[in-house]
């Protein structure tokens, strides 16, 4: 047992009173004669034996309540296992979990509340003098600093919901080095007030701080039933005007019941544009395919949507692409040379991709960023300027298609070779081969076969080059020789493709140019050369965005507009090669779609989702966080339950100790109490 004011200890020299009052009692006798006092002499003792007694005991009594009386009010209480010595200051910092899960309900109404209502009694039960850290998900610079308790209960009551998490680790680490900065001698408490999801309770990450003292107070919620849509895609790469969309939903359900009918809608350009059903089974998931035709071009917003609740905000999942009126290709040839023209009957009435022929002579080597596709068709050299283009075009996000010529044994293709990154020529081989292998699970050929065929018929190539296979380059091998050699290999380049053909198409003893598979190889290159756009981004993932701007447009002011809400937001951004901005995205965003305006003008169209960590509703009970803050070394850590009314007494214990005063009072009056009875009932 210890005191809050031991000083007031000195006090028990007041026993000396009421000892003092009874011997002052004490009274001599005279002794009187008579005849006969045996009768008198037995009445006489036994009176004077009870009267000490009864002395005695009133001394004690109040004695007894004396004592009760000082240590009353020198405050004794039982230290908790976390008090080892009491300071004058005080410091407490509070984490109150303001992430989407704690919308939900629980025994005392919604969670948020809930977790407002502890936070503003862990305040009221503190120290008048106190100074408060008040965390919450987004840790905020604003929050970097202590505040005092008429501070800390407004704040508490502007907390809100956010799509913002952060693990429990970075919480306490910002906690805890705010605490660490002090200069002074203080009572270290943090407090985390959460629900516990167990992807964000990352206890076995803290860093154990023996002078800190870690209360986990929890924040009970209801069994939630969950449904949210996990992502979306589209079967094909591209976009164009009057295609048939192919649209995939993922669609969850993160809960223990069944659900017979789950009505889903797809929303293009605030217009409804498709609508289907689903049922999903306890912890299913499944993809729905919703199909529609693109009627407009340019860019799209789109919106899936499904019913939910409590649970909201995952509902709904945004995306925005771009729907072009055309894909141009180029090709690049020294002269007119015999298969230029099954190009040009390849293409020759496409409605979506058209390629323009030209010469190498003639080419304008600042227009070629405009095209998706550069097919160098069999050139005979090339300039160290359209080399160096090349590259830049490449690594910008171009396909580039090189079909080598059989001139001075390829040498003229090393130099370009050598800076994409590609294994080089090195001989000409005149043994006749054919293509063996396909990989059917290339985007180029995934809807080309109905099945793998194991006995097609495929082209025979004459003459060919081969490549250097010492050099250790991360090729893909799209066809493959009998020899497993390559014969059409894809490479990776900055943020393009590079298509490299180890054979002519124009040599009389290869076949490939009048095969059927030369048609769908060079048709999907082109189509599959548009960049994979991306439908959306996801908020506190990606960090930044590439946005290719409209040429030959400066980059000047840049703003983002919330299409929902209105809501204005100037981007940073940096400039890159060819035309490209490299945007950073904020946590500031809300979810939903975003045009892009340059000086006013609308360039692009984004969409922001929000993560959906939070839609995985798993909680770990209090009993599971504090085994596993003890596991973590977190020795000095307790677990606080219960409702918010009953909140102040368990804190003022835990900070307190197990205040005594009370008891001792009660002693006292019990004492007064005996003092009475037995000065009014003892005869």
């Amino acid at each position: 047992m210890q005191f809050i004011y031991p000083a007031f200890l000195w006090a028990l020299g007041l026993v000396a009173i009421p000892v003092i009052i009874h011997l002052l009692n004490l009274r001599r006798h005279r002794t009187v004669y008579f005849s006969n006092v045996n009768l008198l002499k037995k009445v006489k003792q036994e009176s004077l034996r009870k009267s000490k007694i009864k002395q005695l005991l009133i001394m004690s009594s109040r004695i007894l309540l004396l004592i009760m009386l000082v240590l009353a009010f020198s405050k004794p209480y039982l230290p908790s296992g976390n008090i080892e010595k009491r300071q004058a200051k005080q410091v407490v910092g509070i984490y109150i979990d303001n992430s989407f899960s704690m919308n939900a309900e629980g025994p005392e109404g919604k969670a948020i509340e809930s977790a407002r209502q502890k936070a503003w009694e862990i305040v009221r039960s503190s120290e008048p003098d106190t100074r408060f850290a008040i965390v919450t998900n987004e840790l905020s610079e604003q929050q970097n600093r202590f505040f005092t308790p008429t501070e800390a209960m407004r704040i508490i009551g502007e907390v809100t919901e956010t799509f913002n998490w952060a693990p429990l680790s970075t919480v306490a680490l910002r906690l805890r080095n705010m605490m660490n900065n002090l200069l002074f001698d203080t009572n270290k408490t943090i407090y985390f007030i959460s629900d516990f999801q167990r992807h964000t309770t990352d206890l076995g990450a803290f860093q154990p701080d023996s002078s800190l003292v870690y209360n986990f107070v929890t924040v009970p919620v209801n069994a939630v039933q969950n449904l949210y849509i996990d992502t979306c895609w589209f079967d094909a790469p591209t976009h164009h005007f009057n295609q048939l969309e192919i649209l995939n939903v993922r669609i969850v359900n993160r809960s223990q019941s069944d659900y017979p009918q789950i009505p889903v809608n797809f929303y293009l350009n605030d217009s409804l544009k498709a609508l289907a059903a689903t049922a999903l089974k306890a912890g299913e998931q499944k993809v729905l395919t919703l199909q529609y035709t693109n009627t407009n071009m340019g860019f799209q917003q789109g919106r899936i949507e499904i019913s939910d609740y409590p649970i909201v905000y995952d509902n709904v999942i945004y995306l925005a692409y771009h729907v072009k009126n055309e894909l141009k290709a180029l090709l690049i040839e020294t002269n007119e040379i015999s298969t230029t023209r099954n190009f040009r009957a390849m293409f020759l009435n496409d409605p979506y991709i058209r390629l323009n022929i030209e010469r190498a002579d003639r080419i304008q080597i600042s227009a070629l960023p405009e095209y998706s596709t550069i097919i160098l068709n069999e050139l005979k050299s090339l300039s160290s300027g359209l080399i160096e283009e090349l590259i830049k075009y490449a690594q910008n996000g171009g396909s580039l298609v090189i079909v080598p010529a059989l001139l001075d044994e390829g040498t003229s293709f090393n130099e370009l070779f050598s800076g994409l990154n590609l294994p080089q020529f090195t001989e000409i081989d005149t043994v006749e081969i054919p293509i063996s292998d396909i990989a059917y699970q290339d985007p180029l050929y995934e809807e080309v076969f109905k099945e793998e065929e194991q006995k097609v018929d495929l082209p025979v190539i004459g003459k060919r080059f081969r490549l250097n296979t010492t050099q250790t380059m991360a090729v893909k091998n799209i066809l493959s020789f009998a020899d497993q050699s390559t014969a059409l290999g894809l490479h990776s380049f900055g943020n393009g493709k590079v298509y490299q053909l180890a054979f002519p198409l124009s040599d009389p003893q290869n076949n490939f140019i009048n095969h059927l598979l030369f048609l769908p190889t060079f048709y999907n290159i082109i189509l599959q050369s548009a960049s994979m756009q991306q439908l959306y981004h996801t908020i506190g993932t990606n960090f930044s965005v590439d946005i290719q701007l409209p040429e030959n447009v400066r980059t000047q002011n840049l703003l983002l507009k919330h299409l929902q809400s209105n809501n204005e937001l100037v981007p940073e951004y940096t400039k890159l090669e060819g035309n490209v901005i490299r945007m950073g995205t904020s946590n500031a965003l809300d979810a939903g779609i975003y045009t892009l305006y340059l000086d006013d003008v609308p360039v692009n169209t984004l969409a922001f989702n929000y993560q959906l960590r939070e839609s995985e509703l798993s909680y770990y009970t209090g009993d599971e966080v504090l085994t596993l803050a003890k596991q973590s070394g977190l020795v000095r850590s307790q677990l606080i339950e219960g409702k918010s009314q009953t909140l102040s007494a368990t804190i003022e214990e835990l900070d307190q100790g197990k205040q005594l005063w009370k008891l001792f009072l009660a002693l006292a009056l019990l004492f007064v109490a005996v003092e009475a009875a037995i000065i009014r009932f003892w005869k």
